[in-house]
């Protein structure tokens, strides 16, 4: 968690902001869904449970060695993905000029959870959506760990993919994120999670990489 927060979480926040001081803008992805598409003021909390998604690795990968070797491997992909998006952001930045949908909330219960996230995230974190990116990138971790092999874990997985659905839905819904930003997401994920998370974690549970992997770390 300390891992990711200085080398994923810190460089977002400056990226975030220098693309937002260059105000610099490679091209409109905006479309008639993005405008059209009703505001939803609830999703709100969708939004921000993204923040429990970092913990949940931590806490449910730890259940042998062999989960914890892969838990260190999928933070470091999963930190080197996010500087990927970071040079997307400064190579090609794309204003989110969706906020002036957003109707009035002064006085209502969600005024202070949306002053919140717009004081987080100026509109030019746009494509690829991290939000959807690492959400997803858990979700596929987890259920690379906990296949849904009893009742129980079935019932678990299907509320965690019902859960995550509603993230990607509120990164549209309350205005954060065009459809392109959740479509490229989906499309960077899967391809980094196919033929470079996947293989790399399948690789850390053979004993020739677990030898190699004690050795490094002891070293």
């Amino acid at each position: 968690m300390v891992m990711f927060t200085f080398l994923a979480a810190v460089p977002y926040l400056a990226t975030n902001r220098l693309s937002n001081l260059l105000d610099r803008r490679a091209f409109n992805p905006e479309t008639a869904f993005d405008l059209n598409l009703p505001f939803v003021a609830w999703l709100v909390i969708p939004y921000i449970s993204l923040y429990l998604y970092y913990p949940a690795v931590a806490l449910l990968g730890n259940k042998n060695d062999t989960m914890w070797r892969q838990n260190i491997i999928f933070t470091q992909i999963m930190i080197i993905t996010s500087w990927m998006a970071f040079a997307v952001f400064i190579a090609f930045p794309v204003e989110i000029d969706l906020r002036h949908l957003i109707p009035d909330l002064e006085g209502t219960g969600w005024e202070g959870w949306f002053a919140l996230v717009h004081g987080v995230d100026k509109p030019w974190n746009a494509w690829p959506s991290l939000h959807v990116v690492q959400s997803t990138q858990v979700v596929l971790v987890l259920r690379y760990w906990y296949p849904s092999n009893t009742r129980k874990v079935w019932l678990l997985q299907a509320m965690l993919l019902v859960c995550w659905a509603l993230l990607v839905l509120s990164t549209l819904s309350i205005k954060q994120h065009y459809a392109w930003d959740a479509v490229t997401a989906l499309i960077f994920t899967w391809v980094t999670w196919q033929y470079w998370m996947k293989p790399a974690l399948d690789k850390v549970a053979t004993k020739e990489y677990i030898e190699a992997f004690d050795k490094s770390m002891a070293a």
